[in-house]
């Protein structure tokens, strides 16, 4: 059985994402994103820089830190959900579309994020419902830039 892989380059999110309408600020080596002064609404584009075409077909998965409302409400804009754990979501990107979180519902730290193939995803879900691992996710060495990363962990 082949390893899964992370096909995120900054699965870490140690660099600064695309947003409309909001504003970050820097957490520790991680991101706060805020909505923008008076903006009614805002998001982020976690998995930049991929693009939307790189996406499209694949799981993408999420951790933030937020209040809990935000945690409540997270989701992806127009990809179907199909994970959700307290802090963490997944979402099939099913269309060429934006792949955003929106921040209009509190502030929120961008932890970690995954693109995954729906095979390697489904390895990965195995493995956080059979207690292998603490999330639906991994990131490869510390100091990793490339995407496809390997797991370190045989599932």
């Amino acid at each position: 059985m082949s390893e899964p892989r992370n096909l995120h380059p900054d699965p870490r999110c140690l660099r600064v994402r695309n947003m409309w309408r909001a504003t970050s600020t820097i957490v520790g080596e991680k991101r706060q994103y805020t909505l923008a002064d008076g903006a009614p609404t805002g998001s982020v584009f976690a998995w930049a820089p991929l693009t939307n075409d790189q996406l499209a077909g694949n799981v993408l998965y999420a951790r933030i830190t937020a209040a809990q409302e935000a945690l409540d409400k997270l989701s992806v804009e127009g990809a179907p959900v199909v994970a959700k754990q307290g802090e963490w979501i997944a979402a099939r990107s099913t269309a060429v579309a934006n792949r955003t979180i929106a921040v209009t519902h509190g502030p929120y730290t961008l932890c970690e994020v995954g693109v995954y193939t729906p095979e390697d995803w489904g390895k990965l879900y195995d493995a956080y419902q059979a207690g292998k691992i603490p999330y639906p996710w991994f990131a490869g060495p510390r100091d990793a830039t490339m995407a496809g990363e390997r797991g370190p962990w045989e599932l």
